[in-house]
């Protein structure tokens, strides 16, 4: 079964275009990479300079994979001071399990 992951985001409403660049070209290298079976970024039509990830991965090895990445490297640097927060990460379990 694959592992699906929701990570919600606080931006600074200052530097939410920053951000949104990054998410953009994280999202289009990532789902590129094995193993990825779907990275979309989303901004939050409730709540404002909210960005939100849905992720969906074949395994673990994969998203360990992903974590050493080039490309999570350079958008970690490219959102810092970006955040009012840390991240809220949701790694989902359906119902059924």
């Amino acid at each position: 079964m694959s592992i699906q992951i929701v990570v919600i985001f606080d931006v600074l409403p200052e530097r939410l275009g920053t951000a949104v660049s990054a998410f953009r070209e994280l999202a289009a290298r990532t789902i590129e990479e094995q193993g990825a079976l779907r990275f979309d970024a989303f901004l939050s039509a409730e709540h404002a300079d909210t960005v939100v990830l849905v992720e969906e991965w074949a395994d673990q090895y994969a998203i360990d994979q992903h974590m050493k990445e080039a490309c999570v490297r350079e958008f970690l640097s490219q959102v810092e001071g970006c955040f009012r927060s840390d991240p809220t990460v949701h790694r989902l379990s359906p119902l059924s399990a």
